[in-house]
């Protein structure tokens, strides 16, 4: 049964979690509550960055429309500049997102704003409209499947590299950086499913899946305080010459966070944790730590598992051959 796609998967959920570790393993005297509450508060930031992409492109139909009225009411009329402006303010798929009652009611909701973002959304707005690629827009067909191939087009080739925009967001959510990618990615799969007979365009990804994806980062992230003293010497014992205190800080938070996994999540299988740790030791700590991490964790987890502390079930079964 394929999983429901969702705005937050369990890849982001781990990278979340592991920051959030990180956080607490600084604090003298953590209050696992407080952590708790600002894991929460970064899925919602998350969520809240999926929207903001959509009200930025709701934006660029609206803003051209504006425009147009605005060179119409000159005195000394520019008529090819508000023409080249038309078929960004009649762009269906811009229009299908105005009419998305879902979004609509979550932006409100939200209370969400480009108020503070207006240099950026200007900047973007005038880069489009610049480009070649609206060049092309202009000369090509008119149809709901041009419209919505301009839209993709625009997100990752121009608002996806809009560094302008990036500082802005960064400024307003410290989350930023870690989610962008993630971000656009969920903003484009949503609108890849746009379709031109139905209201709205299409339903906006959930936030989580299911209760299981919500709950898998809050359990990972209570088990990884509660199980450290339990791992921690396993991984000290694999270091063999080395010292903790020698090995970066992160890489021991990456192992005792992929080693937690293993042991609580018994439908998980083996590699995938595998995996996914060593890339995060690869992205977020030294430049040797994905081969560094891969071989202290094997070896942790061959010795787990001969004591019965690593068990898998079911798809968890399923190991590389």
């Amino acid at each position: 049964m394929n999983r429901k796609i969702s705005m937050i998967g369990r890849h982001l959920i781990r990278i979340k979690v592991l920051q959030t570790l990180y956080a607490y393993k600084k604090e003298e005297n953590p209050d696992f509550k407080v952590f708790n509450k600002e894991l929460e508060f970064s899925f919602k930031k998350s969520y809240e960055q999926y929207l903001m992409f959509f009200l930025l492109l709701m934006e660029l139909r609206t803003y051209a429309e504006r425009r147009i009225e605005q060179i119409q009411d000159r005195q000394i009329k520019d008529e090819a500049a508000w023409k080249r402006l038309q078929k960004l303010a009649a762009n269906r798929v811009l229009a299908q997102l105005e009419d998305n009652a879902e979004l609509s009611s979550l932006i409100l909701n939200e209370k969400l704003s480009l108020e503070q973002y207006k240099a950026a959304f200007k900047d973007i707005f005038k880069t489009i409209v610049d480009s070649e690629i609206y060049d092309e827009y202009l000369a090509g067909e008119d149809s709901y499947a041009a419209d919505k191939n301009f839209v993709h087009t625009i997100l990752v080739n121009i608002i996806a590299e809009t560094e302008l925009l990036f500082d802005s967001f960064e400024e307003h959510s410290i989350f930023w950086n870690d989610d962008v990618d993630n971000v656009v990615s969920m903003v484009d799969k949503t609108l890849k499913r746009f379709d031109e007979k139905q209201d709205g365009g299409a339903e906006l990804l959930p936030m989580f899946a299911d209760a299981e994806t919500h709950d898998f980062g809050y359990t990972l992230f209570t088990k990884a305080i509660t199980l450290w003293d339990e791992i921690n010497p396993y991984i000290d014992k694999s270091l063999k010459n080395w010292k903790q205190e020698r090995v970066a800080e992160m890489d021991i938070l990456i192992m005792q966070l992929g080693l937690t996994e293993m042991i609580v999540f018994p439908e998980i299988p083996i590699p995938v944790s595998m995996n996914e740790y060593i890339e995060l030791a690869k992205w977020y700590s030294t430049q040797n730590s994905g081969q560094f991490v891969n071989g202290i964790m094997f070896r942790v987890v061959e010795e787990l598992k001969k004591e019965g502390k690593i068990k898998k079930i079911g798809r968890g079964l399923i190991e590389k051959q």
